[in-house]
């Protein structure tokens, strides 16, 4: 969030606009139902900027944000912050028009309904995650009124037209509900439409291109399991492969995936693979800020690229190592084998792609991949740091032996080009080792062994091709 808050400015004005009438009981949900995801400031936000709307109205004056800074008693920064929290839980629309001098207008979004809150799959699983059961049992019974079972009665209530005639047809019906010219509208009800749905960050094309058509039919993926199926994929943290096992579990009989049971099998499998604890809600504002991709320069980077390499997906890791080439299917096949028939954790796999791709130049030789795979299996790598570490004691033994190699062929293949491999960003740490067991030697440039000058020479190259990509991924995207 470096400077974002920095596009709003206390002289900047504002106007609040209601997308349709909100009631008392609104505020019950948003203090019992919203407060303890989104916090006590967004939600002081979100009421202030309710009561600048004079009842029975849709928008409030203009005025500029040093007020609300004055109400608030806060900063611009925290007030920004306050701001987006809403705006992620879809409780506020953002806009702005103008140069210079900017203008805002913050249009508010009721509260889902209770019934409707406890059925998304996402504010419920996080809600029970931050409160605990006993309080979210609470919560939820807060909301239970009496409403007897019609299924024992028969309806006999009369239609419109049992009841009533018209005398004669209108030619025209005037509209009702807004006046185009002055730009007024009758009030409304106000309705959300819940969170929005990020079908950019899940790949569908991927996950589609991994499952059967015989097993799940493509009819089947309605826009509602998409949707549920995205908002599954970004609770969990389950990539595409991930969710093609999630997917086939919910297929019924008669070849349609039910959403109850869609959602019951990415908890289980979440619970499984992953954790028996839920997940937590957690804000990412400020995580863009703490780990950038790794670039391989400067000091304590290896936290960073541990970070990476424990969030991103095996897909994602090969995908980046490609250029941007999506993986075919039989590398996904054996990212698959490498999940669940080894049973690897996702960030050990990632390392030991890396590793394979360096040693085969740039081939994912699968006999390859399964001679190292079953070798961390027995050897119980779990965990990111210890298969680096083991990827460098192994890279170190063959580059001894190709060393080793080379000097006893030396004559014959004197004229032969030595192979540059590339290598990731952690492989430096190596090289940093080296330099500190040795200093006490302090070796010129002289005597450095071809070792050396050949490991300098691969991390010069992937570092340039490291920084020429972060560069184009700035000019393309404007930010990284």
């Amino acid at each position: 969030m470096t400077n974002m808050w920095r596009e709003v400015q206390p002289t900047d004005e504002y106007r609040v606009q209601l997308n349709g009438m909100l009631h008392e009981s609104d505020r019950s949900i948003l203090q019992l139902l919203y407060q303890p995801l989104v916090g006590a400031a967004s939600i002081s936000l979100y009421s202030l900027l309710w009561e600048e709307v004079q009842r029975n109205q849709l928008e409030s004056a203009p005025v500029n944000h040093a007020t609300l800074l004055s109400m608030l008693s806060a900063s611009i920064e925290s007030i920004f912050e306050a701001r987006i929290h809403l705006e992620g839980m879809g409780l506020l629309k953002t806009f702005v028009k103008g140069g210079d001098k900017k203008e805002f207008l913050y249009q508010l979004q009721p509260p889902l309904k209770p019934n409707e809150f406890f059925e998304d799959p996402m504010l419920s699983v996080f809600l029970y995650r931050q409160v605990g059961n006993s309080q979210f049992q609470r919560l939820k019974q807060h909301f239970v009124v009496p409403f007897e079972d019609l299924t024992s009665y028969r309806e006999i209530t009369r239609s419109f037209q049992d009841v009533y005639a018209s005398e004669a047809l209108i030619k025209r019906v005037p509209e009702l509900t807004q006046d185009r010219e002055k730009n007024e509208m009758v009030l409304f009800e106000s309705v959300n439409s819940g969170i929005d749905t990020d079908f950019a960050s899940f790949d569908f094309h991927l996950l589609l291109a991994g499952l059967s058509e015989m097993m799940v039919p493509r009819k089947a993926i309605t826009y509602p399991v998409k949707s549920m199926i995205a908002k599954l994929a970004a609770l969990y943290g389950l990539n595409e492969i991930e969710m093609k096992s999630v997917i086939m579990s919910a297929v019924n009989e008669e070849n349609e995936i039910d959403i109850e049971s869609l959602r019951k099998a990415a908890r289980d499998f979440y619970q499984l693979h992953q954790s028996q604890t839920l997940p937590k809600l957690k804000s990412v504002t400020n995580e863009a800020d703490k780990i950038e991709q790794p670039s391989g320069l400067g000091q304590g980077n290896e936290s960073d690229l541990i970070y990476y390499l424990e969030q991103a997906s095996p897909v994602q890791v090969l995908k980046d190592a490609s250029n941007g080439v999506e993986p075919s299917k039989s590398e996904l096949a054996l990212i698959e084998d490498l999940l669940y028939q080894k049973n690897l954790p996702s960030g050990v796999v990632n390392v030991l792609l890396q590793f394979v791709l360096i040693r085969t130049d740039m081939k994912l030789t699968k006999g390859f991949v399964e001679q190292i795979a079953n070798h961390w299996v027995r050897s119980e790598i779990s965990t990111v740091e210890s298969a680096m570490e083991l990827a460098k004691t192994e890279y170190k033994k063959y580059m001894e032996w190709k060393e080793e190699t080379k000097n006893g062929t030396k004559k014959r293949k004197s004229n032969k080009t030595i192979r540059k491999e590339k290598l990731p960003d952690w492989f430096k740490a190596r090289q940093e080792a080296d330099k500190e067991n040795d200093s006490s030697k302090l070796p010129s440039e002289k005597t450095k062994t071809p070792e050396d000058a050949e490991f300098e020479e691969k991390k010069r190259r992937y570092l340039e091709k490291r920084r020429l990509k972060k560069r184009e991924a700035g000019e393309n995207n404007g930010s990284y």
